[in-house]
């Protein structure tokens, strides 16, 4: 990893970097390219893929209405309504 890849990546993400974050930023670089290097001598042949890295499923239950309908109180409280509507004035002609 040179100063010119650092510089390359820095613009295109953005970064402004003086000297000193230059090189600490070029060492975890190699650091993180060396990390991902030993993934590939990772022995992968009998894995078989997953869908997310949780190995869970998620819970599920019945579609069941637990809520009482409230409409109508809600429609007698207000102001003005109709049998399924609040009556509002007119905003946009």
């Amino acid at each position: 990893m040179d100063k010119k890849t650092v510089s390359t990546i820095a613009y295109l993400s953005r970064l402004s970097l003086n000297e000193e974050n230059g090189e600490k930023i070029t060492k975890d670089l190699e650091n993180i390219i060396k990390f991902v290097d030993q993934l590939e001598n990772a022995d992968t042949q009998n894995i078989e893929p997953l869908a997310s890295p949780l190995e869970k499923t998620a819970k599920t239950r019945n579609d069941e209405v637990t809520a009482k309908n409230r409409k109508e109180t809600f429609l007698e409280r207000s102001p003005k309504s109709n049998d399924d509507y609040f009556l509002v004035p007119r905003v946009v002609e």
